[in-house]
């Protein structure tokens, strides 16, 4: 009985955790449909719409600059994603991971991390 219990929270836990996982593809990709604009590699940052802005807001930013890969970067600017996430009011933490690239530490003139690309 004890050995059926542990094999049913085992089963319980996996599809838990891959909820989770589901889930936060479903951010990624949301956060890349919703905020292409903004966030594309090629020309200058576009504030984002109010619909990406609502988006960001919902979704687990580190977890969505995690999910971004080198490959993802040949469209989509890990700076601009960042940039996009603070003037939607979700600021991430210095030292996070976006893709490839990880946030400064901030200097004593500057407080915040600001991307300019």
């Amino acid at each position: 009985m004890a050995r059926a219990g542990a094999t049913l929270l085992g089963v319980l836990l996996f599809a838990l955790l891959a909820g989770f996982a589901a889930g936060e593809e479903d951010c990624y990709h949301d956060i890349i449909r919703c905020c292409n604009e903004t966030i594309k590699k090629e020309g200058p940052y576009i504030s984002p719409s109010q619909v990406c802005r609502r988006e960001v807001r919902k979704a687990d930013m580190p977890c969505v600059c995690h999910i971004l890969t080198a490959y993802d970067e040949r469209t989509v600017s890990p700076e601009k994603l960042v940039r996009c996430a603070h003037d939607s009011g979700v600021d991430l933490p210095v030292g996070s991971i976006c893709g490839t690239q990880s946030l400064p530490t901030p200097s004593p003139t500057r407080e915040k991390f600001r991307c300019g690309g």
